[in-house]
């Protein structure tokens, strides 16, 4: 019976696995939700089409991935971990009141009205922020907190939801809420090369180009494509002390790694 299964089953192993002479990949990037990886990744597209690895795949357990939103976890789980240490990985990271305000206010704008499903398991509401005032913004934004704080509590399965939807990532152990759970391996260490602070990325990426020279294809700046309705300055946000105390204790492991 086990050998009849197997002939009938596609196989789904690893890329690694698949290729008798493994292809070298020149760089990664792991895509964070809401930390402006959209607009490197439209960069890339464009200015480094032939190095550029933008894949769409299934693990064993059928599960569908894809480059855009993959972690190092399961980039590793693909391309296997010669041909993760060989390539230039990189990350952009932000500030988590920062990425969470964005992520709120992108998605209750238009992102639900394009992704209602995805708006509804993270308990997002749908607003129109046209005839709100900041003040009601920013009551929004906290009762929304509580409420994904109350639903995906640390520690719960569900807990990812808290940062971002699944986008595959889910299936791993290692995947949470937290930006830091991106950029590990599936023993919980960090493993990307070099990562960068959105807030410095934006201006100059003159230092992501020496490691990816075709991005010099171009201007030396992030465009910006990925624009999120306004909203006040996410510091206002942080005036709230039970908004301040939940943000403090579900990224403490990015507070604590990544400055």
């Amino acid at each position: 019976c086990s050998s009849d299964l197997e002939e009938t089953i596609p196989n789904h192993d690893s890329k690694e696995e698949e290729e008798e002479e493994e292809e070298e990949i020149p760089f990664l990037f792991v895509h964070i939700n809401k930390t402006g990886g959209t607009s490197i990744v439209s960069m890339l597209s464009e200015r480094c089409e032939e190095e550029y690895y933008n894949e769409e795949w299934y693990d064993d357990n059928d599960n569908h991935h894809r480059s855009f939103h993959a972690t190092a976890h399961a980039y590793i789980e693909y391309y296997g971990k010669k041909a993760w240490d060989d390539a230039y990985t990189f990350a952009v990271v932000r500030h988590p009141l920062a990425r969470q305000v964005s992520n709120f206010f992108f998605l209750a704008g238009k992102g639900c009205v394009l992704n209602a499903d995805k708006c509804n398991e993270r308990l997002v509401p749908t607003l129109n922020l046209d005839s709100m005032s900041d003040e009601d913004k920013i009551d929004a934004f906290h009762n929304w907190i509580l409420k994904v704080y109350e639903n995906f509590p640390p520690g719960s399965l569900e807990h990812y939801r808290f940062g971002a939807a699944g986008h595959g990532n889910e299936v791993y152990h290692t995947f949470s809420s937290t930006q830091t759970s991106w950029l590990v391996d599936s023993y919980g260490e960090m493993v990307v090369k070099d990562i960068f602070h959105l807030e410095d990325l934006s201006k100059d990426i003159s230092k992501l180009a020496e490691n990816i020279p075709c991005l010099k294809n171009g201007p030396l700046q992030m465009e910006h494509e990925n624009k999120t309705p306004k909203y006040p300055n996410y510091m206002l946000f942080a005036k709230n002390e039970q908004t301040r105390k939940i943000i403090n204790e579900v990224f403490a492991d990015d507070f604590k790694n990544l400055g």
